[in-house]
């Protein structure tokens, strides 16, 4: 009978290692780790029309043919730009600029790249650049500016104002011209 346990105790460490192998062998293997996703931290917009209203008066529309705004920071970038800020007198500034860029922090926005601003009543600002710092209420043009009102035509390197386009201060290479009738500014372009 000895011999009898002998054999069946064989027997069942056999079956026993054979489950053990089937086990192991055919447990599947641990799933690849989860790649961390990273959201993008810049989102792009093509052909892109904002509005910014307060108590039902809109305050700005601004178009855009691409808007690029980094989500961490809600800086932005902006091509072929028109926008429309409306005064609270009723009177309204246009904008347009080839390139732009917009600093949420300061509040503060660059245009570059025939920038061309007009205002309700005929007042005309064309330059290169054009700067606006927030936190001042400062309007700055540079890179060849030009300022046409009614009959009046200025002309020079930067042009400084507070109060929408209605007083500027000129500086640098300054020339002011009375009774022109056209833009063209004679040779001073």
């Amino acid at each position: 009978m000895e011999r009898k346990y002998k054999i069946l105790i064989a027997v069942g460490l056999g079956l026993f290692a054979c489950l053990v192998f089937w086990v192991v062998s055919t447990t599947p293997d641990s799933p690849p780790p989860l790649q961390k996703f990273e959201p993008p931290s810049s989102m792009t917009y093509e052909t892109n029309t904002i509005t910014e209203e307060k108590n039902g008066v809109k305050l700005f529309e601004l178009s855009s043919g691409k808007m690029i705004v980094d989500a961490a920071t809600q800086n932005a970038e902006f091509e072929n730009i028109q926008a429309k800020l409306y005064q609270e007198d009723g009177s309204f500034v246009e904008l347009t600029a080839k390139h732009g860029n917009y600093d949420h922090q300061t509040g503060d926005i660059h245009v570059e790249g025939e920038v061309t601003v007009t205002d309700s009543e005929g007042a005309q600002l064309i330059s290169g650049k054009l700067d606006w710092y927030g936190n001042e209420e400062l309007l700055v043009a540079t890179d060849k500016v030009k300022i046409f009102k009614d009959d009046i035509k200025a002309f020079g390197d930067r042009a400084e104002a507070r109060n929408g386009l209605r007083h500027f201060n000129l500086k640098g290479n300054a020339h002011i011209l009375k009774g022109v009738k056209d833009n063209s500014g004679g040779n001073l372009q």
